[in-house]
Protein backbone atom coordinates (compact mmCIF):
# COMPACT_ATOMS: atom_id res chain seq x y z
CA UNK A 1 0.00 0.00 0.00
CA UNK A 2 2.77 2.31 0.74
CA UNK A 3 4.28 1.66 -2.57
CA UNK A 4 1.25 2.52 -4.59
CA UNK A 5 0.69 5.57 -2.50
CA UNK A 6 4.31 6.32 -3.52
CA UNK A 7 3.88 5.90 -6.43
CA UNK A 8 0.60 7.68 -6.91
CA UNK A 9 2.41 10.74 -5.36
CA UNK A 10 5.43 10.59 -7.59
CA UNK A 11 3.12 11.33 -11.06
CA UNK A 12 2.30 14.26 -12.13
CA UNK A 13 -1.10 13.72 -11.75
CA UNK A 14 -0.43 12.93 -8.19
CA UNK A 15 1.62 15.83 -7.36
CA UNK A 16 -1.17 17.95 -9.06
CA UNK A 17 -4.32 16.53 -7.02
CA UNK A 18 -2.00 16.50 -3.74
CA UNK A 19 -1.69 20.57 -4.08
CA UNK A 20 -5.20 20.67 -5.06
CA UNK A 21 -6.36 18.65 -1.71
CA UNK A 22 -4.02 21.29 0.41
CA UNK A 23 -5.99 24.36 -1.27
CA UNK A 24 -8.66 23.23 -0.61
CA UNK A 25 -7.71 22.18 3.35
CA UNK A 26 -6.31 26.16 3.18
CA UNK A 27 -9.99 27.17 2.19
CA UNK A 28 -11.11 25.59 5.01
CA UNK A 29 -8.69 27.24 7.54
CA UNK A 30 -9.04 30.53 5.89
CA UNK A 31 -5.70 30.78 5.19
CA UNK A 32 -5.98 30.24 1.32
CA UNK A 33 -4.90 32.96 -1.00
CA UNK A 34 -2.27 34.24 2.02
CA UNK A 35 1.39 33.45 1.12
CA UNK A 36 3.19 31.10 3.48
CA UNK A 37 6.70 32.70 3.40
CA UNK A 38 5.79 36.44 3.49
CA UNK A 39 1.74 36.42 4.95
CA UNK A 40 0.94 39.07 1.95
CA UNK A 41 -2.09 38.11 -0.38
CA UNK A 42 -1.02 36.53 -3.29
CA UNK A 43 -2.18 38.03 -6.03
CA UNK A 44 -5.43 37.24 -8.13
CA UNK A 45 -3.79 36.89 -11.08
CA UNK A 46 -1.29 34.23 -9.80
CA UNK A 47 -4.63 32.59 -7.90
CA UNK A 48 -6.11 31.94 -11.66
CA UNK A 49 -2.82 31.15 -13.07
CA UNK A 50 -2.11 28.36 -10.33
CA UNK A 51 -5.07 27.77 -8.27
CA UNK A 52 -3.57 25.93 -5.71
CA UNK A 53 -0.36 28.94 -5.05
CA UNK A 54 0.86 29.02 -1.65
CA UNK A 55 3.62 31.66 -2.06
CA UNK A 56 3.28 34.76 -3.64
CA UNK A 57 5.05 35.71 -6.98
CA UNK A 58 8.15 37.40 -5.46
CA UNK A 59 8.55 34.92 -2.57
CA UNK A 60 8.10 31.84 -5.38
CA UNK A 61 10.70 33.69 -7.56
CA UNK A 62 13.28 33.60 -4.91
CA UNK A 63 12.28 30.17 -3.65
CA UNK A 64 13.24 29.07 -7.56
CA UNK A 65 16.44 31.19 -7.22
CA UNK A 66 17.87 29.48 -4.30
CA UNK A 67 17.55 26.04 -6.10
CA UNK A 68 20.26 26.86 -8.38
Amino acid sequence: MEREKAFFFATQEGRYLYHLEQALERIENKTYGHCHECGEQISKDRLEAVPHARLCITCKSNEENNKT
